[in-house]
């Protein structure tokens, strides 16, 4: 019996950062209130509230830009979930005759596909070397 591989726990610079990136706006929207009643009330001084406000919610911005911009990178796995990409490079088997510059069927894995390409007939094997939404170009093996 295998045992799962331990979880790696959010280091504390990671907590610090969720938890600065939450109260950063709030805090932003507070200050930036709290100089518009200043302002309200006469006093000029409520502008560098408002300006001090306006910053903090632009860090907030930066911060979130920063740290999660690595989590929208390059997959390790870049075709998950595009089923007929995952198919480039496979040889399946023509299920229904491939006529020259038209259509048939082939079978990868438990899915019947439409394909496009080679002429091939029943029973033959050929390479997948593309996809175009659903249909695969096929190629001769």
């Amino acid at each position: 019996m295998r045992l799962p591989e331990p979880v790696e726990r959010p280091s504390a610079l990671l907590w610090l950062t969720a938890v600065t990136s939450l109260l950063l706006p709030v805090a932003g929207v507070a200050v930036a209130l709290y100089g518009v009643s200043r302002i309200a009330n006469e006093d000029t001084a409520g502008w560098y509230w408002v300006g001090a406000g306006t910053l903090l919610i632009l860090a907030d911005m930066v911060v979130d830009w920063v740290w999660a911009r690595p989590a929208i990178g390059k997959s390790d796995e870049p075709n998950l979930n595009r089923r007929g990409a995952e198919l480039i490079g496979q040889i399946v088997l023509v299920v229904e005759p491939i006529e020259a510059d038209g259509r048939g069927k082939v079978r990868a894995a438990d899915t019947v596909w439409a394909a496009e390409g080679v002429k091939a007939a029943v029973g033959k094997r050929v390479r997948v070397t593309g996809v175009k939404g659903t249909v695969l170009t096929v190629a001769a093996t």
